[in-house]
Parts: C-alpha cells; sequence; structure tokens
C-alpha cells in the first residue's frame, strides 16, 4: 500500500479538495471545468446535504459549484453565496467592509499547538479582531 503525504496551508484547503478529492482521489487534469473532470473519473457531482442548509440559503441536493468550495475552504470560512451576497449588500449601499463581512461565516480561529515532548490536543480559541 502507497501512502500519500501532502502539506495542505491554511486558505489552500480547496485546492486541496478541487484538485484531488472531489474528483475521487485521482488527479484533476489542469484548465478543466469541475464537473467535466467529475465525469471522466466517474464521480457523482457534489450535493448540498444537512440540517442546517436552510439556514445557509442552501437547498438540499442542490450541486456543490467551484465558486462555492471555493468561498467555504479558500477564504476562510466564507458563505457559499459570498459573492452574491457581498454583490447585494453592496448595491444596497454597504460599505466594502460592511459588504464582505456579511458573507463571512462565523470567527476567526488561532489554532495553537503544544511543543512539548508529550502528545496533547490542539487547541483552538477564537481570535480577537
Amino acid at each position: 500500500m502507497a501512502v500519500d503525504i501532502r502539506i495542505v496551508r491554511a486558505g489552500q484547503m480547496y485546492r486541496y479538495y478541487l484538485r484531488e478529492t472531489v474528483v475521487g482521489d485521482g488527479r484533476r487534469p489542469a484548465r478543466t471545468p469541475l464537473r467535466a473532470a467529475q465525469e471522466q473519473a466517474g464521480v457523482p457531482v457534489g450535493r448540498w446535504m444537512g440540517r442546517g442548509l436552510a439556514a445557509l440559503g442552501l437547498a438540499p441536493d442542490e450541486e456543490v459549484t467551484e465558486a462555492q468550495l471555493r468561498n467555504l475552504f479558500g477564504e476562510r470560512g466564507r458563505h457559499p453565496y459570498a459573492d452574491r451576497i457581498e454583490a447585494d449588500r453592496l448595491a444596497q449601499g454597504a460599505s466594502p467592509t460592511e459588504a464582505y463581512r456579511a458573507g463571512a461565516l462565523g470567527r476567526r480561529v488561532t489554532v495553537h499547538r503544544s511543543r512539548t515532548a508529550q502528545d496533547s490536543p490542539t487547541r483552538v480559541t477564537p481570535s480577537r479582531g
């Protein structure tokens, strides 16, 4: 059995998902649209599911798009429709900062790792600011 280990840095998780995971742990060919790569790999398209969808304005079984993955995993946890939310807020007269914040989900967190010789759990604490 071969194991491939990759370093995934903060803000780059969506690239990992888009290049490998959403195409069945294969390699997505460069410049190939997500849907086409999934069809070539024989992988069904991603579908939104779960109890919290209504709170996000998502419908069960709605197709997960590349832009939604980029927002959710690539930009510090932005709403899947952050682009649409931001455009709507700007059209309503909100400032760019207010419009950007409207598309955010939750709060930014900072990860603290113990550097002792013993294994200890990773702590996640909300950042201030």
